[in-house]
């Protein structure tokens, strides 16, 4: 088991990340303390029953917006989408600020605080799609997956509470002029990131052709993103163990100042309260993450952390007590966080690369959905049901979603395995060692491990070429024509790259010197990843070269 520690070290020890995850905290601060400038707003200016209305006023152009806003990671190097983004927030911030400073017209300001909340919706998935090409392997993804969450929770706590502390002696329009001013910071910070870069062209066009005649997916634009979500029963699982996750926070942002007013007695004070516990449950939950690191069963933990969340808040109103409801409030935090965490490593994992960003920006879209759901519903709800039964109500849903889907998501896990043997000796290869993370488990999922006696022909002169070959343990003999070229016998050492990379017969016969283990990684596999990636294609590019004056 690797140790959590050591990676959070690693992850500490990047440049990149610490810079992302800095702008990640501005960008979150800023979004929920402006936020609730933009509720306290309204119920100040247009009174109690709007605040519901500038709610989903916000949140549904934001759902609307978000797909196509997210799709421009795919088309566009995500480390700039993500710079550019934070710039474009932070002048629209800026806007509304000064439109609130100024006391323009109440139509142009809720119209302007609507296009701040619609230009956010492109940081979460173009963020969740980098993460990946600034991770070296798929145990460091799931640390910087927690810490994501983490820096999330860190949001949801300091946000409200530094708005809070400015609206003592201020007005909302400062809070939005604060909160430009982060999203400045964040632009500065993630400027000048270097990722492993991705190229969904193919350099060599016989490779390009080879993915052609083998049928690999490389579908474009936005549908790709559905596609890849409503044509795999595992992704639409978990992307709607996430959009659940989001309607019950657009619930809790009304729940809990109801909850604070009328069944804890805490008056709007407890309101904050309330929040800044889901905040900490969010750093907890987002912190605990670090030790599923290397550990697969990612279902089944998505499914606990629901399952807290349930408990957390319909235990906090059952019970009734000022002083237990918070407490509570942060283990379904924490459940909350682990929810998301969980979900967004599977799908990193599932996905392909070339249309990650868009199902992501899909899964920001429906939690922008989902968030509009949860604030519309509890007023619904609490017209026909008293308070505290809402409340249970609401508790339940993630619970139930999680009974319904059981069947599908003990499935899952039992498919899902994480083949840390084979992604460890891919990484010895020079061919795929500058694949990112969740291209490199991708490939790893469909690899052969084979044994071999002494004597075997694993590859003959003039056959056809099917496969890549990565040596373990043992070793093999290169031979053209009957005579000798080479041996290989380190672990990581490959072969047969030049018929599948030149769409040729195979130049050589290689035969096992000793009894080996070899990892067979099949021609499609192995054309999509190495042709879909610069580095990698490069380095295939080399070996052949190496091979071919042998």
């Amino acid at each position: 088991m690797t140790d959590p520690l050591a990676i959070v070290r690693r992850i500490l020890a990047s440049p990149d990340l610490r810079r992302v995850f800095l702008a990640a905290l501005a960008f979150a601060a800023a979004e929920y303390g402006t936020w609730v400038a933009i509720l306290l707003y309204a119920f100040e200016r247009t009174g109690a029953a709007s605040v519901g209305f500038v709610a989903v006023l916000q949140l549904v152009p934001s759902a609307l917006v978000a797909p196509a806003a997210a799709g421009l990671g795919d088309r566009f190097p995500r480390q700039r989408v993500l710079t550019g983004g934070y710039a474009v927030q932070a002048l629209a911030m800026l806007g509304t600020a000064a439109a609130m400073l100024a006391d323009a017209p109440i139509a142009v300001i809720y119209a302007a605080a609507t296009v701040a909340a619609s230009s956010l919706v492109v940081t979460r998935p173009t963020q969740s799609a980098l993460l990946p090409s600034l991770s070296r392997t798929p145990d460091e993804l799931t640390a910087a997956n927690g810490a994501a969450g983490v820096i999330e929770g860190a949001g949801v706590l300091l946000g409200p509470l530094a708005a809070a502390a400015i609206l003592v002696g201020s007005t909302p329009g400062v809070v939005f002029a604060c909160g430009g001013v982060a999203l400045l910071l964040a632009a500065l910070l993630t400027l000048g990131l270097r990722p492993v870069v991705v190229s969904a062209a193919a350099p060599i066009e016989t490779a390009a052709e080879a993915i052609v005649h083998d049928q690999v997916p490389r579908s474009t634009g936005f549908l790709a993103g559905l596609r890849a979500v409503v044509t795999d029963p595992d992704a639409r699982l978990v992307v709607g163990l996430l959009s659940a996750r989001m309607v019950m926070i657009g619930a809790a942002d009304v729940l809990f100042v109801l909850m604070a007013l009328q069944v804890l007695h805490t008056g709007a004070a407890g309101a904050g309260i309330l929040n800044a516990a889901l905040g900490a449950g969010t750093i907890l939950g987002g912190a605990a993450t670090f030790v599923l690191v290397g550990r697969t069963g990612l279902a089944v933990v998505a499914a606990a952390g629901a399952l807290a969340w349930g408990i957390g808040l319909g235990l906090s109103a059952i019970l009734g007590s000022a002083l237990l409801a918070p407490l509570l409030i942060v283990g379904g935090g924490a459940g909350l966080a682990v929810v998301d965490v969980a979900g967004r490593t599977i799908l990193q994992r599932s996905i392909r690369d070339d249309v990650l960003s868009r199902v992501f920006g899909l899964q920001e879209g429906l939690a922008m959905a989902g968030l509009a759901v949860g604030a519309v519903l509890v007023p619904l709800l609490v017209t026909v049901l008293p308070l505290v039964s809402v409340i249970v109500v609401l508790a339940l849903v993630l619970p139930v979603v999680v009974v319904v889907m059981w069947p599908r998501l003990s499935a899952l896990d039992r498919r899902v395995v994480v083949p840390t043997r084979a992604i460890g000796i891919l990484r010895r290869n020079q061919i795929f060692q500058p694949l990112p993370a969740p291209q490199l488990e991708a490939v790893a999922r469909g690899t052969t491990w084979l044994t071999v006696a002494a004597g075997t022909v694993l590859i003959r002169e003039g056959d056809v070429g099917d496969r890549f070959y990565v040596v373990s343990d043992g070793a093999v003999a290169v031979t053209q024509g009957g005579r000798p070229v080479r041996e290989l016998r380190g672990s990581g050492d490959g072969f047969g790259e030049i018929a599948l990379v030149r769409n040729v017969p195979r130049t050589a016969t290689v035969t096992a010197l000793t009894d080996s283990v070899l990892l067979a990684v099949d021609r499609g596999p192995f054309l999509a990843a190495v042709t879909g990636h610069a580095a990698s294609s490069a380095a295939a590019d080399r070996a052949v070269a190496v091979a071919a004056e042998a």
